[in-house]
């Protein structure tokens, strides 16, 4: 059952960074070409990125209980962690009902959050990476 959460843990995160390379590209490009369909574009992806965090907290609420269970100590690299993946929901989030209601504000709030986003995805992965090797 751990080694199935991990799988899906993982392929949930390499879903949400592809996503936002691939917004990253989309802005870069078809954004700039037809402002409207590379909004639309961005906002698809970004939708799918939103529903790979969601299954990376289901999984690692799962995994994180387990290793507890298991008496395993997470410590400051973890939480840590965690702090990140909280901004960067908090963050999504905000993206996500805001584009509910289309119109220039979404994009003006998609540049403005998009480096907190890409930086708090970095500082996870890193503090994972630190927390459980």
């Amino acid at each position: 059952m751990i080694a199935i959460l991990k799988i899906v843990h993982l392929l949930a995160l390499s879903v949400g960074l592809g996503g936002g390379v691939a917004t990253l590209i989309v802005r870069w490009t078809a954004a700039k070409a037809d402002p409207a369909l590379g909004g639309r574009i961005a906002l698809r992806i970004s939708r799918a990125g939103f529903l790979a965090v969601l299954v990376l907290w289901a999984t690692g609420i799962a995994l994180a209980t387990r290793a507890e269970a298991d008496g395993l100590t997470l410590g400051l690299f973890f939480w840590l962690k965690i702090a990140a993946a909280v901004v960067l929901t908090g963050a999504m989030l905000t993206l996500q009902v805001r584009a509910l209601r289309p119109g220039p504000e979404v994009a003006a709030l998609a540049r403005l959050l998009s480096p907190l986003m890409l930086g708090a995805s970095t500082l996870a992965v890193v503090f994972a990476v630190l927390a459980f090797g």
